[in-house]
């Protein structure tokens, strides 16, 4: 028999530590540090020895919304705009921080946080935030529909969102002008 082979005989004796390690046995393994591991583990392959590439910062065209209450300027969709009497800001953040719009409510059919409205490629989702009377939205096109509570829908630009006391909202698209009040849409 054999020094490196088991001996599987009744009544044998199993050694306790490993067999010396012989010349040949050895080959090109490394042993990392658990820091190293870990650092290597989360850089793609090919990126940590390099330094990163300087990218120029891509324009971005964002939709904008237009909040027809007293002319007020189109805000850029960038982040969330969460409209409403009292709206604030979601207690556990989900991603950027929205934007707040507070709009008048004098016969109180706006609900404090009324509507959600966040970008999402060439569309904005509108998102009813469990709003008392509902969110109206009419896109180009399509027949009016109601959102129910916590309901949502994908809107092109073009589409008017009416949260009621004569508030609405238009979601224009990237570098058209916002309508002054009393205007038509274009």
């Amino acid at each position: 028999m054999h020094a490196d082979d088991e001996d599987t005989r009744p009544g044998a004796v199993m050694p306790l530590s490993p067999p010396p390690v012989r010349r040949d046995d050895l080959d090109d393994t490394v042993q990392l540090s658990t820091q190293t591991r870990h650092r290597l583990l989360r850089e793609p392959a090919g990126l940590a020895a390099s330094p990163p590439a300087a990218r120029a910062p891509q324009p971005t065209a964002h939709l904008t919304l237009r909040v027809s209450v007293g002319g007020a300027a189109p805000l850029p969709l960038s982040a969330p705009v969460i409209v409403g009497r009292a709206p604030r800001a979601p207690r556990i953040p989900d991603g950027l921080a929205p934007v707040l719009v507070r709009v008048a409510s004098p016969l109180g059919e706006i609900s404090s946080a009324h509507v959600e409205l966040t970008e999402v490629g060439a569309a904005v989702v509108v998102r009813d935030l469990r709003s008392t009377n509902g969110t109206r939205v009419l896109a180009p096109g399509t027949a009016a529909r109601m959102l129910g509570p916590g309901e949502s829908a994908v809107v092109p630009p073009g589409t008017v969102i009416e949260l009621g006391d004569g508030v609405a909202l238009e979601v224009l698209a990237p570098g058209v002008a916002a309508p002054q009040d009393g205007e038509e849409p274009r």
